[in-house]
C-alpha cells in the first residue's frame, strides 16, 4: 500500500476518480450553487492525503500530469467563443471595457484589502493575481516577486467563490443577462468560473472564455510592470 501511495500515477488517477464522484454527486442533487464539483473534490483530496499522511510534493509527482494539461483545455475553450464571434464583434468596445475595468477593480481591490487587513508585503503581491488562471498567475507571481504556491491556492479560492456567488448576485441585482453572466465569471472566477459558465450556456460559456483570456492577458502585460 505505501508503495502505491508513492506512485505518482495513483494520485493523478486519484484526483480524476475524486472529480468525476463529486461530478455525479453535484447532479445528483440537482446542481447545487453552492456545492461544485471542484469544492467537493478538493475536500476528497485533503481528506485522503490527511489520512494516508502523503506531503503535498508526492502528491503533484501526479497531479503535475493534470496541471501539465491545464493548457490544451483552455485552448478548446475557443470552440464556444468562435461560435458567438459574430455577436461579440458588435460589441467589442462594451466588453473592451468591462474587461479591463473589471481586471483593473479585481488587482486594485485585492491588494488594497490584503495592505489594510494583513500588512504582508508577500502576500498582497501574491494576492494579485487571484483572478487569473493558474498557469499564469504562478509564472507572473514568479515574475514580481511573490509565492507561486500561494498563488495557486488564492486563484483556487477565488475561483470557487465567483462560481458560487457571482451568478444569485447577478440574479439579485436583476443583471443576468447571458452576456453579462459570461463575462463576470470570466472576469473573477478564471479557468473554474467559466466552467460554470458552460453549464449555464453557450453565450454565457463564449463570453466567459473571451474575458478569461483577456484577463489573463491583460494582467500578463501589466501586473510586472506596475507591481516591479
Amino acid at each position: 500500500m505505501m508503495t502505491l501511495l508513492q506512485t505518482p500515477l495513483f494520485w493523478a488517477m486519484l484526483t480524476i476518480a475524486a472529480f468525476v464522484l463529486s461530478q455525479q454527486a453535484y447532479l445528483k442533487l440537482r446542481k447545487p450553487v453552492f456545492l461544485p464539483p471542484i469544492l467537493l473534490a478538493i475536500v476528497i483530496l485533503i481528506a485522503v492525503l490527511l489520512l494516508t499522511h502523503t506531503d503535498y510534493a508526492v502528491y503533484m509527482e501526479g497531479g503535475q500530469y493534470l496541471h501539465d494539461m491545464l493548457g490544451p483545455l483552455i485552448v478548446m475553450l475557443a470552440v464556444p467563443l468562435y461560435q458567438q464571434l459574430k455577436h461579440m464583434k458588435k460589441h467589442w468596445l462594451r466588453i473592451m471595457l468591462a474587461v479591463s475595468c473589471g481586471s483593473l477593480t479585481t488587482v486594485l481591490v485585492a491588494w488594497g484589502m490584503t495592505v489594510w487587513l494583513i500588512g504582508d508585503p508577500l502576500i498582497s503581491t501574491t494576492m494579485v493575481t487571484k483572478s487569473i488562471t493558474t498557469p499564469v498567475a504562478v509564472a507572473i507571481t514568479n515574475q514580481i516577486g511573490g509565492n507561486a504556491s500561494l498563488a495557486s491556492g488564492f486563484v483556487i479560492i477565488t475561483g470557487i467563490l465567483g462560481a458560487v456567488l457571482i451568478v444569485p448576485i447577478l440574479k439579485l441585482l436583476n443583471m443576468n443577462q447571458p452576456a453579462t453572466a459570461g463575462l463576470s465569471l470570466g472576469v473573477c472566477g478564471h479557468a473554474i468560473g467559466t466552467g460554470r459558465a458552460l453549464e449555464l450556456g453557450e453565450t454565457e460559456s463564449a463570453y466567459a472564455a473571451m474575458a478569461m483570456t483577456l484577463t489573463a492577458t491583460l494582467h500578463a502585460i501589466l501586473l510586472p510592470w506596475l507591481m516591479l
